[in-house]
């Protein structure tokens, strides 16, 4: 594949334990420490990523202006996806307004509605009205569609907020093995339905038990079947990926995957999605 556009990871995050509670943690003790840019530049500059955006692991406004000082900082963090409370639309306002005179780099908002107990958190009224401000702002919503049950609900949501640009992070967690995909990949395809829905190919290495082009291979081709090569983001996920190793190789696997691919595809994918969808400077 030959190199074109800008390389963006859409997906990764960084780490200030110390002052920061991160509930997955307790699932990664080797994490438990701060993971900064300078740390997430040296691996950019060694697998030739020139961008990157950096993604909420906390449903808190600490973590929020965490990740913002960090970009204010680096020179390859080119936005931030953080956290305001969408269970309280006049709060959500508030903090959309504070963060836009602030000039902060806040191109998208999640929350982690994985540990949430309830399943249809998201497509609560009050919920479903913040992220129409979300839409409103120019901002996209990257859903942590963990559950087959959270990819049922990206229709609600298109119609209520139809303006609205949904990213599915790593790909809705479907199973381990392509052959027990139901009830995933009924959702996933319904989801791609959404003209605005995208997903990003990320976080095949937790669930797959590491780098394999021939075991990432059957969901990459879904997603291309399905979403096509222009709602497609290449993202690490790193520290989670392979925790804090293994950062060039999952590149190269994706790179692998689409090896016969065009490369307008591959450009789009690699970079020129999320550097459209997130409003990117680069």
């Amino acid at each position: 594949m030959t190199r074109r556009a800008p390389i963006v990871d859409a997906h990764h995050h960084l780490l200030d334990p110390a002052r920061i509670e991160y509930g997955f943690l307790q699932f990664l003790p080797q994490l438990d420490r701060f993971v900064g840019r300078e740390e997430f530049a040296e691996l950019c500059r060694e697998s030739g990523v020139d961008a990157s955006i950096c993604v909420q692991a906390s449903d808190s406004e600490d973590e929020t202006a965490f990740m913002l000082a960090q970009a204010a900082a680096s020179e390859s963090i080119a936005g931030v996806v953080g956290w305001v409370p969408l269970a309280d639309p006049l709060a959500t306002g508030r903090a959309l307004e504070r963060h836009a005179r602030a000039g902060a780099p806040l191109k998208g908002i999640r929350h982690l509605i994985h540990d949430e107990p309830d399943e249809d958190w998201v497509v609560r009224p009050p919920v479903l009205e913040s992220l129409g401000l979300l839409a409103d702002a120019g901002l996209c919503f990257d859903l942590s569609a963990f559950k087959p049950r959270h990819l049922e609900h990206v229709r609600r949501i298109a119609d209520n907020a139809p303006e609205l640009d949904v990213i599915i992070c790593h790909f809705g967690m479907p199973s381990a093995h392509p052959d027990e995909w139901e009830p995933w990949a009924k959702h996933f395809i319904s989801a791609a339905s959404a003209p605005r829905c995208h997903v990003k190919v990320s976080g095949l290495d937790m669930y797959r038990g590491g780098c394999d082009v021939a075991a990432f291979q059957p969901y990459f081709d879904l997603a291309l079947e399905h979403f096509g090569s222009q709602r497609m983001l290449w993202a690490s996920n790193w520290p989670v990926s392979l925790q804090l190793e293994g950062y060039s190789e999952l590149l190269e696997t994706a790179r692998n995957v689409l090896v016969h691919r065009s490369d307008a595809e591959c450009d789009a994918i690699f970079g020129g999605n999320a550097t459209r969808l997130y409003n990117l400077d680069l």
